[in-house]
């Protein structure tokens, strides 16, 4: 009875410690809800008007300001590089920092606030960017990123999921006010590669070129713009499709119109197409 009466004893300690043991290593609370509501005092739409006014490749440091914008493009496919897009009801802008896998952090949906005192707001080649500094040293401009020690203080999380829906947009307006959709993601219908674009891999693998350039055409109108593919991207070896259809993604510049895709769910041309 006396070994009975210790078993049990034991056997109380043991639940009791094991019962302490797991308060402790508790997961922390889930904090992806959780919004800071930092003052915001400027639009992203403001910012993307600063920065065209500006002129191309020129920029501007800026003061004690607040911005907040939702997850509209990350680097989860590799077709974007060390940047978010971030986009909020007045316009967008790209966010670019000094470190990969940034989805992990900043995935499509995630609400942040962007501490813009001592970054940049860029004009990049016609394209609105926030970066951390920039140099004309070489004769072109080039841009640092903002270190990824400054990260999260800096570009600030906020709610986590918020529904990112695209714009739907023609394609003649698109560019009859090109500025207004500068950095937004848009949905273009009636969609198709140009002949020479369907059925090829997105893109020519990295080890032979760092992107390509592949044109999508509004069919039956004329009217075409690049799609630029990153040989980085996970689905660089896909095919294209040769229907037509839908295409979302992000309308961007490079001195002249293009568009970038976030991964290859985005391209739905799932109807016979109308062009040769």
């Amino acid at each position: 009875m006396k070994g009975f009466r210790l078993a049990l004893g034991v056997l109380f300690v043991s639940a009791f410690l094991n019962s302490c043991v797991k308060q402790s290593f508790d997961n922390p609370p889930d904090t992806s809800q959780i919004d800071p509501k930092l003052p915001v005092n400027a639009t992203l739409g403001q910012l993307s008007s600063m920065a065209i006014e500006m002129g191309a490749n020129t920029y501007r440091k800026m003061g004690d300001t607040t911005v907040s914008g939702v997850v509209t493009a990350d680097d989860r496919s590799g077709n974007f590089y060390k940047q978010i897009i971030i986009q909020d009801a007045t316009g967008a802008i790209v966010v670019t920092i000094d470190q990969s896998n940034l989805y992990t952090d900043y995935p499509i949906g995630r609400k942040v606030y962007v501490k813009l005192k001592d970054l940049i707001l860029v004009n990049y080649h016609g394209l609105p960017e926030i970066a951390f500094d920039a140099s004309t040293a070489s004769g072109s401009l080039r841009l640092v990123n903002i270190p990824s020690a400054m990260m999260q203080k800096t570009v600030v999380k906020a709610s986590y999921p918020n529904t990112v829906t695209p714009e739907k947009v023609k394609f003649v307006d698109l560019f009859s006010n090109t500025n207004k959709y500068l950095n937004k993601l848009v949905q273009l219908d009636n969609m198709e590669f140009d002949a020479s674009a369907a059925n090829v891999p997105y893109a020519a693998p990295s080890s032979t070129s760092y992107a390509t350039s592949r044109t999508i055409k509004d069919c039956p109108n004329t009217g075409s713009i690049v799609m630029y593919n990153s040989g980085f991207a996970n689905f660089q070896p896909y095919i294209t499709p040769s229907g037509k259809g839908s295409i979302t993604g992000i309308f961007s510049m490079y001195n002249t119109s293009q568009f970038l895709i976030r991964d290859t769910t985005d391209v739905q041309l799932t109807s016979a197409r109308d062009c040769p």
